[in-house]
């Protein structure tokens, strides 16, 4: 089932424009428990990129939530794609289970460079393909997670996430500048902690006192290893996940 243009269809019926034809479109991946986590910033991130790529349309809080109340989802996730002619939403399961956090995620390299003066790094858009065939490998190859680098050779960001590290009891993540998307849990573990933001390289990460991955479905995920290596386990990586979940539990 999905809803597009407001009406809830059991098969893709859409319009052919620019965003499926051409790739001009945005969406957002929403954590839905009672209520939509995160919903203003969202909402917010994905109209701010409309009017950037140069679409009128805009998502309002009554449109989502009316049609998100129309076919009655509830702890999902729910992903709003906007193009031209279309406003569709679909869902699927959360997919993080509990013994992710406990196992922590094994990550690797991508060969795939990241482009900081690219219109596409800094947006949600559909245009995801670098992204998808990296996850893919690496998931096949034994992975749960890709990390780039930018053509200047330091750290930018997961093919799904954004990546923090600990080292001598401080929280490290790549700059903006170094070419990512800054994520909505991105922002609120810089906005509730010290984080240093900065150029990076490889080696950092390697040499870390742990690391973690952030979006909107995980939320604060564990980093096991990274191209095979065992990182350390810092209890700083599991204070911000408790402080993390508190906070969504109270939205």
């Amino acid at each position: 089932m999905i809803i597009v243009n407001g009406e809830v269809l059991n098969e893709n019926s859409i319009e052919l424009d620019s965003g499926f034809l051409l790739g001009k479109a945005l969406f957002e991946t929403i954590l839905l428990k009672d209520k939509p986590i995160f919903f203003k910033e969202h909402l917010e991130r994905i109209n701010e990129g409309l009017l950037k790529i140069g679409l009128k349309t805009q998502i309002s809080e009554e449109y989502f939530i009316n049609n998100i109340n129309n076919v009655g989802w509830k702890n999902c996730a729910v992903k709003l794609t906007v193009s031209e002619k279309n406003i569709v939403f679909t869902k699927r399961e959360i997919g993080y289970k509990e013994k992710d956090y406990v196992n922590g995620f094994k990550i690797k390299l991508s060969h795939i460079y990241r482009n900081p003066k690219s219109h596409f790094t800094y947006l949600k858009s559909v245009n995801y393909i670098d992204n998808l065939i990296e996850r893919e490998k690496a998931i096949s190859e034994g992975y749960n997670e890709a990390i780039f680098i930018n053509y200047e050779k330091y750290l930018s960001e997961g093919s799904i996430s954004n990546l923090f590290w600990i080292k001598d009891k401080k929280i490290c993540t790549p700059s903006l500048e170094c070419g990512l998307l800054d994520g909505i849990v991105r922002k609120w573990v810089v906005s509730n902690f010290e984080v240093c933001e900065g150029k990076f390289q490889l080696n950092d990460l390697l040499n870390c006192d742990g690391a973690f991955l952030t979006n909107s479905l995980m939320g604060v995920m564990r980093v096991e290893t990274v191209n095979e290596k065992l990182l350390k386990k810092s209890d700083i990586i599991n204070d911000i996940r408790l402080t993390y979940e508190d906070y969504i539990g109270k939205l």
